[in-house]
């Protein structure tokens, strides 16, 4: 496959599996909108490979298998999938680390391997692999010139991650899943079985409180990176700290409920969002 068309390969997959992001990637330039699509999709098929298998055996041997063909990718042999030799352009035209990659894939053996989340550190190096590293590649492509730029990328994937955490405990319990630390639940007096139930009680409402309150901290860290990053990709970052911020805005709006429904933004809103953030941003640069 032509290298023209394994990026129309990824552009394609981001549109059609993206929701909260493909808001934001619209606004970027050509070259830096082509490389984000290029990185989700290869994003999207890893944790795609671990959630298709119902074994968890079975999963783990995807991601291996992913694994080894994004490393065949890299020496040079992209005949693995239609996305690879995008992918593999990206990641030498912005110089990113090999390693990123290989963490989201240990994110996704994660996913097929582990149901709960004892503590914070815990729950906090899953989010690392599946969220931080994709904000780590992300202003790679996006460019930066100072390296507190990397911490800071880091923090914001936790905040987009807890809050995509937040956003599907119900679905995720309806899976048999608790990502949020068990050391949090026994602090408020939540049962991982009221949990797993969908039982509402104070208690619940409570560690989402709490939950949202820690999360609201490391979104600090998107405001805070903002202005490290090329000027003309920063409407983009604007707009998705600004939509995943509204998430949680929803969330204590609802008085913290995230079990009677599933919280989310419409199409109509999130794009007055970034259309809104896309200006100010413009203005301030």
């Amino acid at each position: 496959m032509s290298l023209e068309d394994s990026y129309s390969r990824c552009i394609d997959v981001t549109r059609e599996r993206a929701q909260n992001f493909h808001f934001a990637f619209q606004v970027l330039p050509k070259v830096q909108y082509r490389g984000i699509c290029a990185l989700y999709a290869f994003a999207r098929l890893a944790d795609d490979y671990s959630d298709d298998e119902a074994d968890s055996q079975a999963a783990l041997a995807k991601a291996r298998e992913w694994r080894a063909v994004f490393d065949r990718a890299m020496a040079g042999d992209t005949a693995g999938h239609a996305i690879l030799p995008a992918v593999a352009d990206t990641v030498k035209r912005c110089k990113i680390p090999v390693e990123y990659f290989h963490e989201l894939i240990a994110g996704t053996e994660m996913d097929a391997s582990i149901l709960r989340y004892k503590t914070w550190d815990e729950t906090y190096r899953y989010c690392y692999r599946v969220a931080s590293v994709i904000g780590l590649m992300t202003i790679h492509v996006f460019g930066f010139e100072r390296q507190e730029a990397i911490p800071l990328a880091e923090k914001t994937g936790i905040a987009f991650q807890l809050t995509n955490i937040l956003r599907d405990i119900k679905e995720d319990a309806d899976r048999g899943r608790i990502y949020l630390p068990l050391e949090d639940l026994a602090r408020h007096g939540v049962k991982e079985e009221d949990l797993l139930a969908g039982i509402d009680t104070p208690a619940f409402r409570a560690l989402v409180k709490f939950e949202v309150g820690r999360a609201k901290e490391y979104y600090q860290a998107g405001d805070d990176l903002l202005p490290l990053i090329r000027a003309e990709c920063r409407p983009a970052l604007a707009a998705l700290v600004s939509i995943y911020g509204r998430l949680l805005d929803e969330i204590a709006r609802r008085d913290y409920d995230v079990l009677s429904r599933r919280v989310s933004l419409s199409a109509a809103e999130k794009l007055r969002l970034a259309g809104k953030l896309v200006a100010q941003t413009w203005l301030k640069t």
